[in-house]
């Protein structure tokens, strides 16, 4: 995955393909694109358009990850472990949408009510959006395209490695939390207010946190650079 990132996007693409053409006949037309906060469908489109919007956007979203990546001077020189964490957020995407495509969204397809389950959305976010990012991150090293990118990270090496660090254990935790929330918070209302404190939160904070570690960095440079008198 290191040396060719979208070949496993690819490969998900072409199998959510295959899968979607044995539950084609079974899907009515239009199906289902957008839901109410109680899982029902309200918003409709042709059926070619839902079964093959999401393979696309597997391999179109790690694509232009790649693109950017590759002109990244600095990912250049990453090797190893570090060149093969970039790889694993470069495709990222694509799991969470495979997940979403063939676990959830076929099955409303095909289903009477048209119903998404919305348990196992969150849960889809939950994992592929907080917790494995969270393993990932203190494997990255500083660039400027795939990561936590803020204006501090990019400008201090310090800001990014403590906030990837920190990232690791705040983002599985809660991730962690929000997995467990998707079983057993009501639906509607309460599991949408929770997925969004839950999920929006953590990058939120890693923003201010990445300010805090950037502002003490700059005020400890001040402090031990030598005071300079210059002659008038």
């Amino acid at each position: 995955m290191g040396a060719h990132p979208v070949a496993f996007p690819f490969v998900l693409a072409v199998v959510s393909a295959f899968y979607g053409l044995f539950k084609w006949h079974d899907a009515p037309n239009p199906v289902p694109v957008w839901w109410n906060i109680n899982a029902h469908p309200i918003y409709y489109l042709p059926k070619w358009f839902g079964f093959t919007l999401l393979p696309v956007l597997m391999v179109v979203i790690p694509y232009i990850l790649h693109i950017f990546a590759y002109y990244d001077l600095r990912i250049k020189k990453f090797s190893g472990e570090h060149k093969h964490a970039v790889a694993h957020l470069i495709s990222l995407p694509a799991l969470f949408l495979f997940v979403l495509q063939n676990f959830i969204l076929l099955d409303a397809f095909v289903s009477q009510s048209g119903d998404i389950s919305p348990r196992f959305l969150v849960a889809n976010v939950a994992l592929w959006l907080l917790i494995w990012p969270g393993f990932i991150f203190p494997h990255v090293l500083p660039n400027s395209t795939i990561g936590i990118l803020t204006p501090w990270t990019v400008r201090s090496e310090q800001s990014w490695t403590k906030t990837h660090r920190h990232a690791a254990w705040i983002l599985e935790i809660i991730g962690l939390a929000l997995l467990i929330s998707a079983f057993f918070v009501p639906t509607g209302v309460p599991l949408l207010v929770v997925t969004l404190v839950l999920w929006l939160g953590p990058h939120l904070y890693l923003v201010i946190y990445s300010l805090i570690v950037y502002e003490r960095g700059e005020t400890s440079r001040e402090i031990t650079e030598p005071f300079v008198v210059t002659e008038a």
